[in-house]
């Protein structure tokens, strides 16, 4: 069977489906293909990835080349092909360390391994000067030359990994998880300092770069190994507390992605009022449904069926969903987490078929 798309119809009318959350005036609904540096490497067979993050005149220029190679088959060019110098993240200002190492992403490694150590950090941070650690003379000229170069002002803030996935940066992931049980009063200081420092954050960013947040996202894929009452007491009240801060109004966006089997937190995430979600490809999106009733789905296609599956299985998965939940307006079709690396772009055509034939609203 062929699988013949038109690409220039298609786009079109993803640019009439988007921004028409719980509408059926449109199109269809509208799909996600979140490929990342991930599918990218792997994609364009990159000798050198340390190479890739380090140079960034090589970066731009594979970029470009897999944006001409993804632009021929499925129309979208999604990897920036401009360097904006980006700030330092929040797992920095906790201690956590940037490793590169060759074959991989950049990852962060713990800056703390006992409890004690973390109270000294904890105290550090309480302390430092974040407007000066953040808004550096380098990074300020840098976004300077940027906008003079291209003319846009990139913005910065709105969004962070969450509380989960930071405290296993700054404290490892075993530690984190057995210091919840065993240091509460520490954790508890931790959770209420990173609450604060977000916020703080957050506010240096977007008045460096001129503008007001309204909403705010989080990535926070390891949500999924607390418990609900662990997850209650130590990263509802960051979620919360963010939340109310940039996302105070009716109609600002409140949005979490964490592709892990995290459907036992739903109940909660449900009482912050998120307006979007992205969740694991074990949660079914029916449950998403039920457990938050105007929350837009942002799903619920598994990576490995769309890396690995049939034809038939792909097209499967995104009938599956729109059939659970689409008829509604409030799904978007696509992956339960980025594109996995070894996608091929015949595959991402199939998927993109499959949307623009069976998830449809104008007959």
């Amino acid at each position: 069977m062929k699988y013949d798309l038109d690409l220039e119809r298609f786009w079109s009318e993803q640019k009439e489906s988007q921004g028409k959350p719980w509408r059926t005036d449109k199109p269809r609904a509208p799909i996600g293909i979140p490929v990342d540096d991930h599918w990218l490497i792997e994609e364009m067979g990159i000798p050198s990835t340390i190479r890739y993050y380090e140079d960034i005149d090589y970066r731009l220029e594979v970029n470009k080349a897999c944006n001409d190679r993804v632009q021929a088959a499925i129309g979208i060019r999604p990897f920036s092909e401009r360097h904006c110098p980006g700030t330092r993240r929040i797992e920095e200002v906790f201690g956590s360390v940037i490793v590169l190492t060759e074959g991989g992403t950049p990852w962060l490694e713990p800056g703390v391994e006992t409890p004690e150590e973390l109270e000294h950090l904890l105290d550090r941070v309480e302390e430092m000067d974040l407007r000066e650690y953040l808004v550096t003379p380098e990074w300020v000229e840098g976004r300077k030359q940027f906008q003079e170069k291209y003319g846009v002002e990139p913005k910065a803030g709105g969004g962070s990994r969450g509380p989960a996935t930071i405290g296993t940066s700054v404290c490892g992931t075993q530690n984190y998880l057995m210091w919840l049980i065993d240091a509460p009063k520490t954790m508890a200081r931790f959770t209420d300092l990173l609450a604060t420092k977000l916020i703080e954050y957050n506010k240096i960013l977007a008045e460096a770069t001129n503008h007001t947040i309204r909403g705010y996202g989080w990535a926070d894929d390891n949500c999924c190994l607390l418990s609900p009452g662990l997850y209650r007491e130590f990263c509802y009240p960051v979620l919360e507390r963010v939340f109310n801060e940039f996302a105070p109004n009716p109609g600002d966006g409140r949005f979490q992605h964490s592709d892990s089997a995290m459907g036992h937190l739903m109940p909660m995430l449900n009482e912050l009022g998120l307006t979007g979600a992205n969740f694991g490809p074990t949660v079914h999106p029916s449950d998403i449904r039920a457990a938050m009733p105007k929350t837009v789905i942002h799903g619920q296609v598994a990576p490995m069926t769309l890396r690995n599956g049939t034809p038939e299985e792909i097209i499967e998965a995104v009938r599956r969903d729109f059939d659970a939940v689409g008829a509604d307006g409030g799904l978007v079709l696509t992956t339960a987490g980025s594109v996995a690396a070894g996608t091929s772009l015949e595959n991402l055509r199939i998927y993109m078929w499959a949307v623009d034939k069976y998830c449809r609203y104008d007959g």
